[in-house]
């Protein structure tokens, strides 16, 4: 049975109306550290607060007191990756995070990384206002409407790439960035079929076309 949580990260929250919708879709909701602040300010209250508790205001401390807090300094990882790590342990495989972009540069390219870090002991996707993102692995089947824009972003050098329901399809190719990549696709067929042989390739999808 799949249990599913969500994470509040930290970072551009999205459009009320969406948060809402994923906090009812989730189990329980998981704030990374500062993502308590969003979850205060939309009048969320979350089942566990994770991280190093340093980027906390006051008014979310206060409103959250009893909400167990798991306070981990670790320097190796990032609150994100804490409050990952935390629902994974709880047995938690379908994973949505939503504050993980917008702000910092460095954060959100930063946090893309957790998608294969955590690989395959979760399914975790990456949602804001304008789309999602999910880790290929070596394959990866989604059910996408015609017409849907998507994207194929390599984290490091991926190789033996092939996409079936594609306009622009890959037939045993490679992408790279900087070298080569795949944005702005667009679905002809349905479900989209993507198989990797070697490297970090990510899946992008917008939920609507611009």
């Amino acid at each position: 049975m799949t249990r599913s949580a969500l994470v509040i990260a930290n970072g551009e929250p999205p459009k009320k109306q969406l948060l809402q919708s994923l906090t009812r879709e989730c189990s329980v909701v998981i704030c990374a550290d500062g993502g308590a602040n969003i979850a205060f300010k939309f009048g969320i209250l979350p089942d566990a607060i994770v991280g190093d508790m340093d980027s906390l205001h006051a008014e979310a401390l206060v409103k959250f007191r009893k909400v167990p807090t798991y306070e981990d300094h670790g320097d190796e990882s990032t609150d994100l990756e804490k409050a990952i790590s935390w629902a994974i342990k709880k047995k938690y495989d379908h994973i949505v995070v939503i504050g993980a972009s917008g702000k910092r540069l460095d954060h959100t390219v930063g946090n893309l990384g957790v998608l294969p870090k955590f690989y395959p002991d979760a399914v975790i996707r990456i949602v804001d206002d304008l789309g999602q993102t999910r880790y290929v692995g070596r394959e990866l089947t989604v059910d996408a409407k015609r017409g849907d824009i998507v994207s194929l972003i390599p984290l490091s050098r991926c190789e033996g790439i092939t996409t079936k329901g594609l306009r622009y399809a890959l037939e045993n190719e490679a992408l790279e960035l900087g070298v080569r990549e795949g944005t702005s696709n667009v679905v002809i067929n349905t479900p989209v079929n993507i198989k990797v042989k070697k490297g970090h390739l990510l899946f992008y999808k917008l939920f609507a076309r611009p």
